[in-house]
């Protein structure tokens, strides 16, 4: 206890370019990459100096409007931040056009047309693009959906969404396009629009995105190979915290459970995920606490003895220290926002 559309599907590149809606700009770089293999094992620097990357430090010359969903053209990545880099929210890539590599977590990937990319926070990776790459870059935090996920039995909840278990290159088919096209398209005009009401519809669109992704991506598909040692680690220490962060919240604990030491535990989620259990532990247990403010009346002591702390007040504590925000203030904050 704690204590104190058209556009993606097959066809001439002209008419892919035409119905783009960003105007993309070519990128240009001085070397273009064509690795001979699907996926490989390079070397890396250590990642624990990799440059962390949020949803506002993209620039795109265009504005973010929101730190928690981001939309721009692919061929935009690298021209405004510093590579390899990790990012502390999820992030898709779609490409429609153009050749490359793509290093995810040490592992290459080959870039090609109707590919889907996957990053979970705390993922390294490094992009070399041709300059004829077009594409989607979709960008989202942990409470995009926290916020709006109600339905507490929902099966589309957090898991679904736990890109450690995806292989994090997709290659589509064209049936498997056109199926997405149609849901991206919504999220795009929703993006571009700003109606009443666009975050809730980008909210309703992404999720069925990613449960349509989430079942093109069979057991088979799942990734295990080519994968690190600290990685697949990091992936079972992700899975057992999710189930039971409410009531195990000591990294020891979760070590036993994975019949390793503290210390591996702590270097495995170093290198993987850029941070150590205790603080994924955390993390975990606050944004379980931002949901329960919004999403429900419970009072901050019954919140708190639902996330084992023995204290309300040393909960609240571990909130504002976390948030720079009382549990009371941000239930009012969010409230303010109609969120």
């Amino acid at each position: 206890m704690h204590s104190a559309t058209a556009s993606y599907g097959a066809g001439p590149r002209e008419a892919t370019l035409a119905k783009m809606p960003f105007a993309p700009q070519r990128i240009r770089h001085e070397e273009t990459v064509a690795p001979p293999d699907r996926r490989r094992q390079v070397d890396t620097a250590c990642c624990c100096h990799v440059p962390v990357i949020r949803i506002d430090d993209y620039e795109y010359g265009a504005h973010v409007k929101s730190p928690d969903f981001h939309l721009a053209p692919i061929e935009a990545l690298k021209s405004t931040l510093p590579y390899p880099h990790r990012h502390d929210f999820y992030h898709m890539m779609w490409v429609i056009a153009g050749s490359g590599s793509h290093v995810i977590d040490s592992v290459r990937y080959d870039v090609r047309p109707h590919t889907l990319y996957f990053m979970a926070p705390g993922s390294v990776h490094d992009l070399d693009l041709s300059a004829d790459t077009l594409g989607y870059s979709l960008s989202f935090s942990s409470e995009f959906f926290a916020f709006r996920v109600q339905n507490r039995h929902s099966e589309t909840d957090v898991p679904v969404y736990d890109f450690e278990k995806l292989d994090p290159c997709l290659f589509l088919s064209d049936a498997q396009v056109r199926e997405l096209a149609r849901v991206m398209d919504g999220i795009r005009q929703e993006y571009h629009e700003e109606s009443v009401g666009y975050t809730d519809a980008i909210w309703a669109y992404l999720h069925v995105f990613l449960i349509k992704v989430a079942r093109m991506c069979d057991a088979a598909a799942m990734r295990d190979a080519g994968a690190s040692r600290s990685v697949l680690l990091s992936r079972r220490f992700k899975s057992l915290l999710d189930k039971h962060f409410r009531s195990v919240n000591e990294a020891s604990d979760y070590a036993r459970l994975l019949n390793v030491t503290e210390r591996a535990l702590n270097e495995a989620t170093r290198q993987a995920l850029g941070s150590t259990a205790p603080k994924l532990i955390r993390e975990r247990v606050m944004l379980e606490a931002k949901r329960l403010l919004l999403h429900s009346e419970v009072n901050i002591a019954e919140i708190a003895a639902m996330l084992s702390f023995d204290d309300p007040a040393y909960f609240s504590r571990c909130f504002r220290k976390h948030t720079g925000r009382s549990p009371i203030d941000y239930r009012r904050s969010l409230e303010k926002l109609h969120i």
